[in-house]
């Protein structure tokens, strides 16, 4: 049984994938689960954006590799857009994926600006067709949540398994605001770290410097190409919004960060088709048991493909960076494991010394020499105070693995 109503429409496409959608859709729900979703249709595939307060913006494509048929006509436009509730999609698709044991074929379809957005669901008993009214609205203001691709302060490559399990140890100790830090070494040791501060203090978590979790790292010397080592960039962001990306890195593979001078943050997210589970446990063992092979994801796939963009809480003083330095170069009892100079990033720097004629933008080191006290300095200490029965209290900064 099979609908061909939808033949004449400027957009129509067909696949039976209705459980990798749900998985691709959920990750818009932490940015507003029954706010309006901006879908952009064109050639490619569909793209669904999401803006939070012109702070925080994520957009999903879903490619046209994933449908069996996918036609897009239309003469005068390169794109259509469109904007539908996303819970209203979330729910349709998800409900007609549980509760039949069937494979469901879904359509979708869209004539253009008035016309409904319309789903038509299919077994082998019956036909369901929805419609959604759609409407326009303006596209969302995305001025300064653009990453300037010319001015990136660091890049990093990192498994998202290990991501998302830092995301939810930050989640348990209830994270108020998180600093993202990345440093390299000569010797590549490189450190990428989520920080979190809360009521508890300061709490860090390191993620393993080896290449099957963090892929690559780079610090710039803001212009995307001069690469400096030894020196640290360190980005201030409400955990609140930087949180809302923690359900697209659970069925990540790879995710790409980049920072620019300016405070922006890109977190480009790739879902390959290995990683993603399509199969529902909660139905009964036999329920589909004899096509699972028939819903295996085409191999030209290239797998759900997420960017977030999001803004920096406020741009950190020379005090925050230097309190940060001596968190990260602190061991588990709180005292300083690599005293040295401490060469900090400043994304905001107002000059450039080596170079007076550049921009006001342009990363600079930051010099200022921190001195550790000495294990002499330590004894005289505690040997002087003995005597008079006094404790000093501890400095240790509190620490949580």
């Amino acid at each position: 049984m099979r609908i061909n109503s939808e033949v004449a429409n400027k957009f129509s496409a067909s696949t039976v994938h209705l459980e990798h959608i749900t998985t691709a859709l959920s990750c818009l729900t932490p940015f507003g689960s029954k706010d309006d979703v901006l879908i952009f249709i064109d050639a490619d595939g569909l793209s669904f954006v999401r803006e939070n307060n012109h702070i925080v913006k994520i957009q999903l494509l879903l490619s046209r590799e994933l449908f069996m048929s996918y036609s897009y006509r239309n003469e005068t436009e390169d794109h259509m857009k469109l904007c539908v509730k996303i819970n209203h999609i979330l729910d349709s698709v998800s409900v007609m994926n549980r509760n039949s044991d069937d494979i469901v074929e879904c359509t979708l379809s869209y004539d253009g600006h008035g016309s409904p957005f319309v789903l038509i669901f299919e077994d082998s008993l019956i036909s369901e067709r929805v419609e959604y009214s759609t409407y326009l609205i303006k596209d969302f203001d995305t001025n300064g949540l653009d990453l300037d691709r010319e001015r990136i302060s660091f890049e990093a490559i990192i498994k998202g398994e290990a991501l998302y399990s830092a995301l939810k140890d930050l989640k348990e100790i209830g994270c108020k605001e998180c600093y993202v830090y990345a440093k390299t070494e000569v010797n590549d040791e490189n450190v990428f770290a989520l920080i979190s501060k809360s009521q508890l203090g300061y709490s860090k978590i390191k993620l393993p410097s080896n290449r099957s979790i963090l892929e690559k790292l780079q610090v710039f010397g803001g212009d995307s190409t001069t690469v400096l080592d030894g020196s640290a960039v360190v980005g201030f962001f409400d955990f609140t919004s930087f949180d809302k990306i923690r359900k697209s890195t659970k069925i990540a593979s790879k995710v790409l960060f980049r920072m620019d001078i300016h405070g922006v943050l890109s977190v480009n997210i790739l879902s390959q088709t290995d990683d993603v589970i399509i199969t529902d446990t909660t139905r009964p063992s036999n329920s589909r048991s004899g096509n699972v092979h028939q819903l295996q994801l085409p191999k030209d796939y290239p797998g759900i493909v997420i960017e977030v963009c999001m803004l920096e809480k406020e741009s950190i003083d020379e005090a925050a960076q230097t309190e940060i330095e001596l968190l990260m170069e602190s061991n588990e009892l709180g005292n300083c494991s690599n005293p040295k100079k401490f060469n900090t990033n400043k994304k905001y720097a107002t000059e450039n010394r080596n170079n007076e004629a550049s921009n006001d933008n342009l990363l600079q080191l930051n010099g200022k020499r921190i001195k550790a006290p000495t294990e002499d300095n330590n004894e005289s200490k505690n040997e002087g105070d003995e005597d008079n029965h006094y404790t000093y209290p501890a400095n240790d900064i509190p620490l949580f693995f």
